[in-house]
Parts: C-alpha cells; structure tokens; sequence
C-alpha cells in the first residue's frame, strides 16, 4: 500500500557476523478527530484510508448509526473536523441479527483472512481486519494500530453500504472489551481472533449476543460466548 511502508538501511546481526542490508518498515502518522469543536480522539495510525477511520470511529462509538448518511469531514493535516447533531450517545443494545453460521465458515475465512496482509508479510508490524461473509470477504484493512485496522474496516463497509448484520468480523488481535462493544455498534454480532479475549470481553459478547471464537487457528478454535450462532 503506497505510504504505508518505507525502506531503511539496518545493521544486522547474526551470530558473530555483522552486516547491513534494506529493511521494510511500516510508517506511522498522527490521527485526531474534532467533534463539534472537541477532540474525541487523539492517537496513531498508519497513512491512508483517513476518511475509513473516521466514520469507523464516530460508528463504534455511537456517534453515527449505520443506517445514517455520511456526515460532511473536514481533513486540515493530521485532524478530521466534523459537524453532526446528535450530542447524546444512545445506549448500547444487545445486537438483533439472527446471524447464524457454522464452524467451516469461520475456519475458512480466518486463513484466508491470514494469507491476505501484504503490509504485515513486509514489516511484520501491523494489524489486520476484515468484514466477511461465511463465503467471501468483503472488505479488508490493516494499520499500525489495532483499533485503527477494525475502525477502518467498519468504516470502509459503512462508506460502500454493505449490510453486515450477516457478516463476521475477523481480527488478528487479541479482543478486550472495547472491541466487543465496537462490533456491536456496528451490528456485526460474530467475531473471530487469532488470537484470545480478557474475560470481560466474553461477558460483555455474550450479553450483546455477539459469538466470540478466539484461538482461530486451522480447524481449532475456543467459542467463548452465543455458540448457538455456530449451531453448536
């Protein structure tokens, strides 16, 4: 992805042998969202798909409702400003999706989610997420920052008007509990990580009645929360 990665001379060492050679590393840009004349976020993030973030965040964080028009963005530098009515955040609800699927379908998503992250097989330094279907994988991101990759693949799915309330999210990260509220904001009711949640994150999935598979490696994984989703 062009600006995401950049070449570097490093010194290597391998035993007693000493050299140099190019490395590919991942670049890093500051992100800030304005809301109404306050900051609401201030972090970091890789280049790029900007825009993606920026309605993945106001939408996991209750700001936006998928079912709402893209409000206007602003971009000066580094900060998105935005301009929107709603004031109050609406509480969050359990997620309605009837979403069912089974353990094939989150097996055979989940490697070809891992096959996919070009910028992580240069630099081993990034995240991934993607918004799939039990079939096909609809939208794909990865960034430096874990709650940037998800933040962008939900606002890329939002920005193209997919309907994800039948769709997986699948994470290369490890899930605490601000991941599961994220989803539900979203609609998205069935997560799947390579990797395992905190024992909050499983509480609060399964009060929201999002399915959570951690450990998704091979035909192996854990099923934390809503195994019915899996007809398990």
């Amino acid at each position: 992805m062009p600006g995401y990665t950049d070449r570097l001379k490093v010194t290597t060492v391998n035993g007693e042998n000493v050299g140099e050679q190019l490395d590919t590393l991942v670049n890093q840009t500051a992100f800030v969202l304005e809301l109404n004349g306050d900051i609401v976020v201030s972090s970091v993030c890789s280049p790029g798909d900007i825009p993606s973030l920026a309605y993945g965040y106001m939408i996991t964080q209750g700001y936006l409702a998928w079912d709402e028009e893209p409000v206007p963005l602003e971009k000066k530098g580094n900060t998105v400003f935005v301009k929107m009515k709603r004031t109050e955040i609406p509480e969050l609800s359990p997620v309605l999706s009837d979403y069912t699927t089974d353990p094939r379908a989150v097996f055979s998503q989940t490697s070809e989610f891992a096959g996919t992250g070009a910028v992580f097989k240069e630099t081993g330094a990034s995240h991934s997420a993607a918004i799939s279907t039990s079939d096909s994988i609809l939208c794909f991101m990865e960034d430096v920052s874990r709650s940037a990759a998800m933040e962008k693949v939900i606002g890329e799915a939002y920005l193209k008007g997919l309907e994800v309330d039948h769709s997986m999210i699948i994470l290369s990260s490890r899930i605490p509990v601000d991941f599961v509220r994220k989803a539900a904001r979203a609609g998205l009711s069935l997560i799947s990580a390579v990797s395992a949640p905190t024992a909050q994150a499983v509480n609060e999935a399964q009060r929201l009645g999002i399915c959570l598979c951690g450990f998704v490696r091979g035909k192996r994984m854990n099923v934390y929360s809503s195994k019915w989703r899996l007809g398990l």
